[in-house]
């Protein structure tokens, strides 16, 4: 064939796939661009502070008076329970807990306001310092009296290489879930006919999430042998980790097995699950925590549920706190594992009618 006669082949095969070229060429170097404004700024602009009285004797204006210093760098929420904001610490609700002592405003007494971050939130670590010293300018200027403010980190501080660990096992499953569990569906097209006949497409699907799921076990002892052998400050593994990841990987797997049936596996149902993975990566909360973004792009970041799947993996390996702390973050998870298996069904069903 002719060097024109090639070029008139590619031509064709490209108007019979158009769909998949933009996915290619359009779509997924777009969101592969937008993901990169996500890493822009590692300051948190507007992260969520409580702000707590020390007791009942602290006064409403001297909660207004360090709600206004606070707001020249966070987002201040007031909370009539340290114990309660504190547990928001945990929970990563807020990112710092500023408790307010009695007599702030009362010139002829020294007061103290203590500042609390979280030693698990690695890189909160040199912008809470930032904060103490706006927070000490700005009250030194607002109070008649003598101030300062100290920092406290509650439990225990850790590496940026321990910090990763749990975000580094993450990403295996996003990659395991979106890259390889839809590769591997695609390269049984052609004896979906014939397992259709012997069985069906809810054995074929059920068959792979099950084995799949069993092996990612694999990748979870792997990162818990490497955490024993670096002397990692972490536990190695734990029921929650091992659920967590299991829940996350049936919820992305579900998703990226159902766009491979809808697109009646052709090359656009794996282009749409690498955006999705490229899309979680820029937006939900895998490195930087939801507090390290904008207001509006807080918002998108915690409409995510591998945002919250984030939080529980973080919290297992990074804070000994029990998995009860995260009750309601681990019910979204296996409420979006149990919403993507339903939406799995209705792809193999819609798969059906498409005869």
């Amino acid at each position: 064939m002719s060097l024109r006669a090639l070029l008139r082949k590619e031509l064709s095969w490209s108007k019979h796939n158009v769909a998949a070229l933009v996915v290619l060429l359009l779509l997924v170097p777009g969101t592969a661009a937008y993901t990169s404004v996500a890493f822009q700024s590692v300051i948190p602009q507007d992260a969520p502070v409580a702000v707590t009285p020390a007791n009942d004797e602290v006064t409403e204006n001297e909660l207004e008076v360090v709600d206004a210093a606070a707001s020249l760098f966070a987002d201040p929420v007031r909370y009539d329970s340290e114990q309660r904001a504190m547990d928001d610490l945990k929970r990563e609700s807020v990112y710092a807990v500023v408790e307010v002592p009695p007599g702030l405003l009362n010139e002829s007494r020294d007061s103290t306001v203590n500042l609390t971050v979280d030693g698990s939130m690695v890189l909160f670590d040199k912008p809470s310092e930032a904060m103490v010293g706006l927070l000490n300018v700005r009250l030194s200027q607002s109070v008649p009296g003598s101030v300062s403010v100290d920092r406290t980190v509650v439990g225990g501080e850790h590496t940026l290489a321990e910090y990763l660990v749990p975000i580094l096992l993450m990403g295996v499953t996003l990659l395991f879930s979106l890259a390889y569990v839809p590769y591997n569906l695609a390269a049984e097209a052609s004896a979906i006919e014939r397992v259709r006949m012997e069985s069906s497409l809810e054995a074929l699907v059920a068959s792979k999430l099950l084995f799949f799921s069993a092996v990612m076990l694999v990748p979870i002892g792997v990162f818990g042998v490497f955490i024993w052998q670096l002397e990692y400050a972490i536990p190695a593994a734990s029921a929650g980790v091992v659920l967590i990841v299991l829940l996350t990987f049936v919820t992305l797997s579900s998703i990226s097995m159902a766009l491979m049936l809808v697109t009646r596996f052709d090359v656009t149902g794996r282009f749409l699950a690498v955006i999705l993975l490229f899309g979680l990566v820029a937006v939900g909360g895998l490195i930087y925590p939801a507090g390290f973004f904008s207001p509006i792009r807080r918002q998108i970041v915690r409409a995510m549920p591998v945002h919250y799947a984030m939080i529980v993996l973080r919290g297992e390996m990074l804070r000994s706190v029990p998995l009860s702390t995260y009750a309601d973050y681990v019910a979204i998870v296996a409420g979006s594992a149990v919403a993507s298996l339903a939406a799995l069904e209705g792809s193999i069903i819609a798969y059906r009618r498409g005869d």
